[in-house]
């Protein structure tokens, strides 16, 4: 097999359109060990009823925007017809799934529809990581990727080119002779060692991102891999533990390559913002950011977003993030329940901490966003609104509240199972769309209802909240009073 060809899948929530740095490293990567790839992408298939933004508009969490002005819609094929058709034409010797655990079902559905053909298959990301023992009981699935997959895969697809044994290669799961080989995960990979990413197998409306109220052509850039802190609610704490033998699985990319990566980028994709993958982005040395804000300053100079914990803001760092044109920044408010901070989701962060971090940016310009979630096991309404009054004090830009989606690899998993909320194998929901767990002291109905006014509990006074609390109810009543307020918050903060 001189020319090995691989079809990778990306495995998507619709209209999701964010380039992926992972997807891009994986294709570089391959691509430079001489390996032909093609890319069948599921962001443009009708998956789901709504989307996250549509989700997250009707929730008042964003500006509504359309994709439809910019003539991106669903397209009216199949997604399963089209992948066959797809696998038929290229004809690959080998097929590579990528998904998140609430798209997995659909990359199974789209491996068993070719099962025929005899290809074989390997399923990697972060649900294949963490439910390596579900992921490959699917007929469909011949070998999984644990944790990483840029050496892995790079050296499976040489040596099924070259006629190799498969069944030793580190960090994979693999089926041979009626019997699963199972082997070790090899070291974190250097990420100063990798290629830049290839991002030649996007379709180009995958660049197209809304952001703030608009949609832009968006770069996705990896500063650094995994993340330094242990939150029990986030899958991090999984990569964590999965690389605890090797030190940790956090590292920091190059501050020089990576910029040199998005003043590249930028001239050959026209890109108008910046979208930075860093679990916390201020959590690093003073230097590395003053690195950073200088090159960036220099040979970037596009507005960005980026996500910091609040122990990490301090008046010199958002200084510098304000003079390279930071345009927005999400702050991890989480809960406002300290007792449930510290002891369930592994922050021991004071509320004092919290409301500094906001008072620093206030003044800045920046959009500033709290991110803040609910449905963890045991919260009560109460606790949620310690949440509400904890945002109405720190008063953000832009209030995001996600659903808690227990999903494998995350610490809370376990005690949600435990506690018989759900099964081992139950798919946990996109955090956007609605929870996953009907719980004694908080149903989904109840959760769907703050869900929805989260935002208005936070920002209309409080006289007003016993209005507010109709509005929770998916009834003619609270549907209307839902309606009402959503018009009011609409013209007084996402206008």
């Amino acid at each position: 097999m001189k020319d090995f060809k691989i079809l990778l899948i990306n495995c998507n929530t619709m209209l999701d359109t964010l380039v992926t740095a992972g997807i891009g490293i994986l294709s570089a990567s391959l691509k430079e060990s001489g390996i032909q790839v093609k890319l069948f992408d599921t962001t443009f298939y009708r998956t789901a009823e709504q989307t996250g933004d549509e989700a997250r508009a009707k929730a008042l969490q964003v500006k509504q925007t359309s994709f439809a002005e910019l003539g991106i819609v669903p397209e009216s094929g199949d997604v399963v017809d089209d992948f066959v058709d797809l696998v038929g034409s290229y004809q690959p010797h080998l097929i590579g799934l990528s998904s998140i655990e609430v798209t997995h079902p659909l990359g199974v559905r789209l491996l068993d529809a070719v099962k025929g053909t005899g290809i074989p298959t390997i399923a990697g990301g972060p649900y294949a990581t963490f439910a390596p023992e579900i992921a490959i009981r699917a007929d469909s699935v011949d070998m999984v990727c644990v944790g990483e997959g840029e050496q892995a895969l790079v050296e499976l697809c040489q040596k099924l080119r070259d006629g190799g044994d498969i069944t030793g290669i580190a960090n994979l799961w693999v089926k041979s002779g009626g019997q699963i080989h199972k082997n070790q995960v090899r070291k974190p990979v250097d990420l100063k060692t990798l290629p830049r990413q290839d991002w030649s197998v996007y379709d180009e409306r995958r660049f197209w991102k809304p952001m703030g109220g608009k949609i832009s052509v968006t770069g996705t850039f990896e500063m650094n891999r995994g993340c330094p802190y242990d939150c029990t609610f986030c899958i991090n704490s999984g990569y964590k533990e999965l690389y605890g033998g090797f030190g940790g699985y956090y590292r920091e990319q190059d501050v020089v390559r990576l910029v040199d990566e998005m003043a590249e980028k930028k001239e050959q994709y026209n890109l108008v913002y910046v979208y930075l993958v860093a679990e916390s982005f201020l959590t690093t040395t003073r230097k590395r950011v003053e690195t950073f804000a200088r090159l960036y300053k220099e040979k970037v100079g596009l507005p960005f977003w980026v996500e910091a914990r609040p122990e990490s803001i301090t008046g010199d760092k958002i200084a510098l993030l304000n003079e390279m044109g930071c345009e927005g920044i999400s702050v991890g408010v989480e809960s406002g329940n300290a007792e449930l901070r510290k002891n369930m989701l592994g922050r021991d962060i004071a509320d004092k901490t919290i409301l500094r971090a906001f008072e620093l940016l206030r003044e800045t310009g920046i959009r500033v966003s709290a991110n803040n979630v609910i449905g963890f096991p045991t919260e009560t309404r109460e606790m949620i609104f310690d949440t509400i009054r904890l945002d109405r004090q720190v008063q953000p830009d832009g209030v995001m509240v996600s659903f808690f989606s227990p999903y494998k690899g995350a610490k809370l998993r376990d005690l949600c199972q435990q506690m018989g909320y759900l099964k081992d194998e139950d798919i946990a929901m996109d955090y956007r769309l609605g929870p996953t767990m009907d719980m004694p002291q908080m149903s989904a109905k109840e959760l769907i209802g703050v869900h929805r006014t989260f935002p208005l509990y936070v920002k209309f006074p409080e006289d007003e909240w016993k209005h507010i609390e109709i509005a929770e109810h998916d009834t003619p009543e609270g549907n209307a009073a839902f309606k009402e307020y959503s018009e009011r918050y609409v013209n007084e903060y996402l206008s």
